[in-house]
């Protein structure tokens, strides 16, 4: 018994050791395993003295969609070495993380509500994470079948227009409030099997078809705190398209994100080359359109929907940006 009992003991201090430089393997235990319709699905819980909370892992066919959610209860520096090539979406929603890359001279820094689009070649290198803060990302990598599956390269030269080498001062970038909604859909589904594959292949598509056609912010970030401004005018963004029923003032909405009315109505207007009311005007006028081609919901419930609770002020506001009333549009919509 006690040589037992020894053996269980030095077994647990070779599982606390890994701290200073560890895997991410070394830091998860498996709870659960699911085969289904060619997609595998993985649950983990993080170790106990790492963190309180998951890892969730789903693959197939050369897409791997993995799912961080942590509170870190040390400071972590996973390691390792990937020596087949991938093009990785990293979606940072909550945390902090410094990236080494071996053979580069600098570190990447990643923060919250940032998200990157970059190819890794036989990498070699550690990410290192900060006690007592949440880590939520949803990493996406594919390999060369996915990417050829889908001709990405041939189209768009992704793999040489984002290898990681001439991505230093472009590395992340702000979420977009249309990534942010495509994020929360992936984090609330719930579909197993085909239907899962096919989610996840769909939302992982959109997802990089963003990061394709986001054009560069018309004026250069100059400062560390600029860029913490822009993520705030991100913030506002996702605020107003998330709930379309909600007409925010310009007062809540500067509170939410922490940010003086001026400098919030200037800023947006520079970054965005639009007011915060013709940006909310146009997408409740796009979502009406859409649910007036594609929903035989009545005008009432649309102008409900969009933020209107009078339909008068919805059909007078439509008409003002479309040129025809609300009836009209589905009307022709329909000849």
């Amino acid at each position: 018994m006690d040589k037992k009992r020894r053996k269980r003991t030095s077994l647990k201090t070779e599982v606390k050791k890994p701290t200073q430089q560890s895997s991410l393997q070394s830091i998860i235990q498996l709870l659960s395993i699911q085969e289904q319709c060619g997609i595998t699905s993985k649950k983990f819980k993080f170790l106990d003295e790492f963190g309180k909370g998951y890892f969730r892992l789903h693959h197939f066919e050369g897409l791997y969609v993995g799912i961080f959610d942590v509170i870190l209860t040390k400071d972590i520096h996973l390691s390792g070495q990937i020596p087949k090539d991938f093009l990785e979406l990293s979606f940072l929603i909550e945390g902090e993380q410094i990236i080494k890359i071996k053979g580069t001279t600098h570190d990447y820094i990643y923060e919250s509500q940032e998200c990157y689009l970059a190819y890794f070649s036989n990498i070699q290198g550690s990410i290192a994470y900060h006690e007592h803060k949440r880590l939520k990302e949803i990493k996406i990598r594919m390999s060369a079948e996915f990417i050829q599956k889908h001709h990405l390269d041939e189209e768009y030269d992704i793999l040489n227009r984002y290898t990681i080498s001439k991505l230093r001062h472009q590395f992340a970038q702000p979420m977009c409030s249309k990534t942010l909604n495509i994020l929360s859909e992936i984090l609330s589904d719930s579909k197993k099997g085909l239907l899962k594959r096919l989610f996840l292949e769909s939302k992982t598509l959109e997802l990089i078809a963003i990061q394709l056609e986001k054009s560069p912010i018309s004026k250069p970030i100059a400062s560390h705190q600029t860029d913490k401004l822009v993520k705030k005018l991100y913030q506002v963004q996702h605020l107003i398209t998330s709930d379309l029923t909600i007409q925010y003032s310009i007062q809540q909405l500067a509170r939410e994100v922490g940010l003086n009315d001026f400098v919030l109505k200037k800023e947006f207007k520079r970054i965005f080359d639009k007011t915060i009311f013709e940006f909310a005007t146009q997408t409740r006028m796009n979502k009406a359109k859409q649910l007036l081609n594609h929903s035989k919901k009545p005008i009432y419930e649309i102008s409900e929907l969009v933020g209107y609770k009078n339909s008068t002020h919805f059909t007078a506001a439509f008409k003002k940006i479309e040129g025809v009333t609300p009836k009209k549009y589905r009307t022709g919509s329909e000849a």
